[in-house]
């Protein structure tokens, strides 16, 4: 009689396939090759030292890559995304001039009370004299302050030098259905506010990570909490402390003694009666999307873009009541195309949506929002309106627009980024 082995000839089957297996991972004949171009990028490193020396740049530096604007008396404050501000008398808006530029590597945020400017470079926070705007002087720095910022994968500071240029080198690099080469440092390449008041704060567009509020100045100092800065003597900021905030911030909102922040989940609200001890007040959650927020102290305006690094999908514009502060009230949605910073003047509003320009409404009535005028502009970033005029960053420059009659937008002057 035959003997039966059932139960060795399945296992002899399954190591015969895993010994296929392993081999056709080592050397597998039929698997195709493919390439993937990566940009490595090396930085240029000089002392602090150094950078703080020379911060008086080139008056005539053209903008490369324009960010977040600032507004104080006659002057306009325009980032130049981590190489410093671009300084623009704007005495006449139909002929704005640049006066100054300040060399600041790692710079995104700005701030301005009464002749000190306070910007981030990387993770320090600057204190610096623009009495005279083309000989301004560092008077006070916290280091380390921005906890939180990083080039892909590793940080570009140290405690004595930072990145002031970028040395950009594409690599080819082959891989197979089955491996994946990466590494470290790799990067894939691919194809409502109020005017300023003369002696006091400026003004900061709704993408602003950094404000001024009386004598503190208020900031994002990693994803989940905010700093708080003494600027009582403004040419020595003095930290005073910081405090848990919510989750994935980004933006921060002054209206008052309240401060609204805008987070990848939704809007958090503080009381700042005690200007260092902020009470948490409502929150107000959402899809995950990038999220400015503005308030005119009765309704907050939040947009929300997706298909961004913030993750989500949505793109739309969300009106709450916040007339209860503890307890908000969605009361519409308006969708849109790609929107990012908005500002407030009245009944109008004013509201960046990426390729579709500008969208100027008329929110008499926030649950029924009439748009009035689509203000072209190439992929808009960020709008400040004040006093009948309209100050929009786009990717190809910075517009002003007279917005006294709104049915009659006229444009009074374009700055090109690249002059």
């Amino acid at each position: 009689m035959k003997k039966r082995i059932p139960s060795l000839l399945p296992a002899l089957f399954a190591a015969g396939y895993m010994l296929a297996f392993l081999t056709g991972c080592i050397k597998d004949k039929t698997t195709s090759t493919h390439t993937v171009t990566y940009t490595i990028m090396t930085p240029v490193l000089k002392s602090k030292a150094d950078v703080l020396a020379a911060i008086n740049g080139n008056p005539s530096e053209a903008v490369q890559q324009a960010g977040k604007i600032y507004i104080k008396d006659q002057f306009i404050y325009l980032n130049e995304v981590d190489k410093g501000i671009h300084i623009i008398d704007n005495s006449n808006p139909s002929s704005p001039s640049q006066v100054a530029f300040l060399n600041i590597p790692g710079n995104r945020d700005i701030g301005v009370r009464d002749n000190i400017l306070y910007a981030d470079m990387y993770s320090d926070l600057l204190a610096i004299d623009i009495s005279n705007p083309k000989k301004a002087g560092v008077t006070g720095r916290i280091g380390n302050f921005f906890m939180n910022r990083v080039y892909g994968y590793r940080s570009v500071v140290d405690d004595d030098h930072v990145a002031v240029d970028w040395i950009k080198k594409d690599t080819v690099v082959a891989y197979n259905d089955r491996f994946y080469l990466g590494g470290d440092m790799l990067t894939f390449s691919s194809a409502a506010p109020v005017a300023a008041i003369p002696g006091a704060n400026g003004t900061a567009g709704s993408m602003a990570s950094m404000v001024l509020m009386n004598d503190h100045l208020y900031a994002i100092r990693e994803p989940h909490s905010v700093g708080i800065v003494s600027i009582s003597t403004p040419a020595a900021p003095r930290l005073d402390t910081t405090f848990y905030a919510g989750f994935d911030l980004e933006t921060i909102y002054p209206f008052e003694d309240k401060l609204f922040l805008g987070s990848s989940t939704g809007m958090f609200m503080y009381d700042l009666t005690d200007p260092v001890v902020p009470v948490q007040l409502g929150t107000f959650s959402h899809g995950r999307a990038c999220d400015p927020v503005i308030t005119d102290g009765i309704y907050a305006y939040v947009t929300l873009r997706g298909g961004s690094a913030c993750g989500g999908n949505a793109n739309e514009l969300n009106v709450v009541d916040v007339k209860d502060l503890m307890h908000p009230v969605l009361v519409k949605t308006y969708p849109l195309t790609g929107p990012t910073g908005l500002t407030k003047d009245g009944n109008l509003l004013f509201v960046c949506d990426g390729t579709s320009g500008v969208r100027l409404y008329d929110a008499s009535d926030p649950g029924a929002l009439k748009q009035l005028q689509l203000i072209e502009s190439d992929a808009p970033y960020d709008v400040i309106a004040a006093n009948n005029t309209a100050m929009v960053v786009g990717k190809d420059g910075l517009y002003q627009y007279d917005y006294s009659n709104p049915d009659n937008i006229r444009l009074l002057s374009f700055y090109s980024l690249k002059r």
